[in-house]
């Protein structure tokens, strides 16, 4: 029998019930995946790992709603942040929904991704700020090298 729980970092479960429910990783690497039935899929992630989960829904009167959270799973005993659809302990590092946040987040990753940086590996501060200014209204700050490579030399040099 599999063990669907996880000791340590953040699990939650992918449904796919198509036209109607629809979760998918954007970016993220599970540590493992595991199906339940065949709507569902349970994945988990290790403390450290950040992963961007969409959600799209449809309601019975046509309405469709989509979100897209950047999402970094903590080691166990660091809850920082509760999420009902995530069971274990998790840091949200952004959150948005609506059709044109959610594309500007998208086209953000897309940007992260041809400067063939890992949208996993961005400063953490760098999505929380991304969240910020969309729910602002703000200009969408750019990530580059030369960013991506001054957090690397903070995060080693601490």
């Amino acid at each position: 029998m599999n063990d669907l729980r996880s000791p340590a970092g953040a699990q939650l479960d992918l449904v796919w019930i198509e036209t109607r429910i629809e979760h998918w990783l954007r970016f993220g690497a599970p540590e493992t995946s595991v199906a339940i039935d065949r709507y569902r899929r349970r994945v988990s992630f290790a403390p450290g790992d950040v992963f961007a989960l969409m959600r799209w829904v449809a309601s019975d009167t046509g309405a469709v709603t989509v979100s897209i959270d950047i999402i970094r799973a903590l080691p166990s005993d660091r809850p920082e942040t509760v999420l009902p659809w995530i069971t274990g302990a998790a840091d949200r590092l952004l959150r948005q929904t609506g059709d044109g946040p959610v594309r500007a987040v998208l086209d953000t990753i897309t940007r992260i991704e041809r400067q063939r940086l890992d949208p996993r590996a961005v400063c953490p501060d760098y999505w929380r700020d991304l969240d910020a200014r969309l729910r602002a209204s703000r200009p969408v700050p750019p990530y580059g090298r030369a960013r991506h490579e001054a957090w690397l030399w903070r995060r080693a040099a601490s």
